[in-house]
């Protein structure tokens, strides 16, 4: 599997920087392209261009308000049909980013040509603290963890991870289940996670895990979506379940317990299973939703019409 990833302006390449900590990206062999400060825009179309040509799919990063780079490389990508997860961020509701929301409103129109669906990573979840903007480290590593989950549940045609991990899904379905057939869909991502042994258990491996509870974790992920005053209720859903290898050989991953959970909230719910040598158990679901469902576009909708 050779994904292509791709992080644009500083809102991009800062989620970027933190998923590259993760050891599944760097067994990935990610090639990465970072847009210069002045004068780059030429060189990372081009860097992009040259690099997709091995890729299988790509995950790009980038702020809404980044709209003129992100649609020539969106667009770029399109035309040589690699798969996209796009990965936009939204600026908060603050007056001094009044511009950001407008060209972010604008962002999303001009993308829809091309994307389909738009991951969506909402800087209002953190606006409410006086200096939020101290916290975009911490928001980045959550979403970055959110990253590594979904790139571990993922695999392509005649990859090793198609083989042996049986629980994975295609990159196919991952983006048909994130999809819309009538209009791109609008996707708010969610993770819980937890520890199956204590500290004690990294100096004692033999010490057994403790048993798996799945309803909590998928309860605690509900409560932590990526776009603010996101509804509970959706079109489609996508869970992606990592745990290590002793719940699966030892038969406690209920997959039907999670499928039914999800159905309660979404019309079509699909669930990947991938392991981990750490001693955690998460999930990252994904919620697919159409434009009107989202009260935050609706609100950046609304303020783009105050402004014309």
């Amino acid at each position: 599997m050779k994904p292509l990833f791709v992080g644009i302006g500083n809102a991009g390449s800062a989620i970027l920087n933190a998923l590259l900590e993760y050891k599944e990206v760097k067994r990935a062999k990610p090639i990465v392209i970072q847009p210069k400060s002045k004068g780059g825009e030429e060189e990372t179309v081009a860097a992009t261009l040259k690099a997709a040509k091995s890729v299988e799919f790509a995950f790009l990063f980038a702020g809404f308000s980044d709209s003129n780079i992100t649609a020539s490389v969106v667009e770029l990508l399109d035309e040589q049909n690699i798969k996209t997860l796009f990965f936009g961020i939204l600026p908060a509701n603050r007056r001094e980013e009044r511009e950001e929301i407008l060209s972010a409103y604008k962002s999303l129109e001009k993308l829809k040509e091309y994307t389909n669906p738009f991951i969506i990573v909402d800087n209002q979840k953190i606006a409410h603290h006086p200096n939020y903007k101290e916290f975009y480290p911490r928001y980045n590593q959550y979403i970055a963890s959110c990253v590594a989950d979904i790139l571990a549940g993922i695999h392509v045609k005649n990859s090793p991870a198609a083989s042996e991990t049986r629980s994975t899904l295609h990159i196919d379905e991952v983006i048909k289940a994130l999809s819309l057939d009538d209009g791109p869909g609008y996707v708010a991502l969610s993770r819980a996670s937890e520890l199956t042994k204590g500290l004690s258990g990294y100096v004692f491996p033999f010490m057994r895990h403790k048993p798996l509870d799945l309803m909590t974790l998928l309860r605690v992920s509900l409560e932590k979506f990526s776009v603010a005053d996101a509804p509970i209720g959706c079109e489609k859903s996508v869970s992606f379940l990592r745990v290590p290898d002793y719940y699966v050989r030892g038969g406690s991953v209920d997959k039907k317990l999670i499928e039914d959970f999800m159905l309660t909230y979404s019309k079509e719910s699909h669930l990947a299973v991938s392991t981990t040598k750490r001693n955690m158990a998460a999930v990252t679901t994904l919620f697919t939703y159409k434009f009107e469902q989202l009260g935050r576009l609706r609100d950046i909708r609304g303020f783009a019409d105050e402004e014309a």
